[in-house]
């Protein structure tokens, strides 16, 4: 006599086992693995419903069991990748306040020392410079009259 083997839980099989392709898809997307967290734990959760619901009835379980095994895999990867894209953004801010530290350190001081000094020769050549125009349109006016009076 052979068994009778039940359709239970195929839906949900199938569901997770769509659900857990593409968590696994984005799962190996530099930086943006971790969002297969959430198909992944969603395939995980239906995949598992699934095989007991094939257990009960004596359902298939293969296509189940592929479905819970991408999920897992999944998931993993993007579990993975959190951590990594956690401890990097992590170990950057990190990194960032170092520079700075030693920035400050190293060239602070001096650094705004230097930006006063320009900044006063900058005025200073801005004095010379209104100065010499000044000079030049008085120059250009005692010409412009000289030849005005020359004519007459």
């Amino acid at each position: 006599m052979e068994e009778q083997k039940s359709t239970a839980g195929q839906g949900l099989g199938i569901a997770g086992l769509i659900l857990g392709i593409i968590a696994f898809i984005f799962a190996f997307i530099p930086c943006f693995g971790w969002v297969a967290l959430i198909p992944g734990f969603i395939a995980v959760a239906l995949s598992i419903v699934a095989l007991t619901q094939a257990n009960k009835a004596n359902g298939a379980k293969g296509l189940i069991i592929a479905a819970l095994v991408v999920s897992i895999i999944a998931t993993s990867v993007a579990i993975l990748q959190g951590f990594l894209f956690a401890g990097i953004l992590s170990e950057g801010s990190h990194i960032k306040d170092r520079i700075e530290r030693a920035i400050d350190d190293e060239i602070g001081t001096d650094l705004e020392e230097v930006f006063e000094d320009v900044e006063q020769e900058m005025e200073k050549a801005l004095e010379d410079l209104e100065e010499d125009l000044k000079d030049a349109f008085e120059d250009l006016e005692d010409t412009t009259r000289e030849d005005t009076t020359g004519f007459d």
